[in-house]
């Protein structure tokens, strides 16, 4: 959903005095601002189901979300493999670096700052907690993330519960990072 920008300022002066007012049990009036403000009005419905306008959730924060649930896994999945599967990740994945190679890196500030963007608003709505997704990767990511989603999104069905995806899937996610010319 979008808004113009009178009613954009209605809204943001709405939370002004929602605040003065000092309601409680009520909308939380700083993620409206903040999603209004941010042009993340997604998160309006996501936190306040309520106000449910039944549109899809925009890709960009399908993608964002895909990126940081993947993240989520590897991370998991590493920290569950046995040393020698960890070893053996050095050996067969190029460029790897242990716990750095399986934490989310960021978004580019300077070039993917709408992804930087939604990856704030998800943090303000308490989801992924378990690393910081706010990070500057101060390098371009998005076409990086699309060739390990690419990998990633068929280990999914795969996940074995308290050890994660599998070790070829892992593998070859964290091989995906690498552009195909520099393997």
């Amino acid at each position: 959903m979008s808004y113009s920008q009178a009613e954009k300022l209605q809204i943001l002066l709405l939370c002004d005095i929602h605040e003065a007012l000092g309601i409680k049990n009520s909308f939380d009036a700083d993620i409206i601002r903040e999603a209004v403000s941010t042009n993340n009005t997604w998160a309006i419905e996501w936190e306040a189901s309520s106000l449910s306008t039944e549109e899809d959730t925009p890709e960009d924060v399908t993608f964002v979300c895909d990126v940081l649930d993947m993240y989520d896994f590897l991370e998991f999945t590493y920290n569950n493999l046995t040393k020698e599967d960890k070893k053996k990740l050095f050996e067969e994945v190029k460029y790897f670096n242990g716990e750095d190679s399986v934490t989310f890196p960021g978004f580019d500030g300077n070039n993917e700052s709408r992804h930087m963007s939604i990856a704030y608003m998800l943090k303000k709505l308490n989801r992924f907690n378990k690393q910081d997704i706010t990070k500057n990767s101060h390098m371009p990511t998005i076409a990086i993330y699309r060739r390990m989603l690419d990998v990633f999104r068929n280990a999914r069905n795969d996940i074995a519960p308290g050890k994660g995806i599998p070790y070829e899937a892992l593998r070859d996610t964290l091989r995906a990072r690498t552009h195909p010319e520099y393997r």
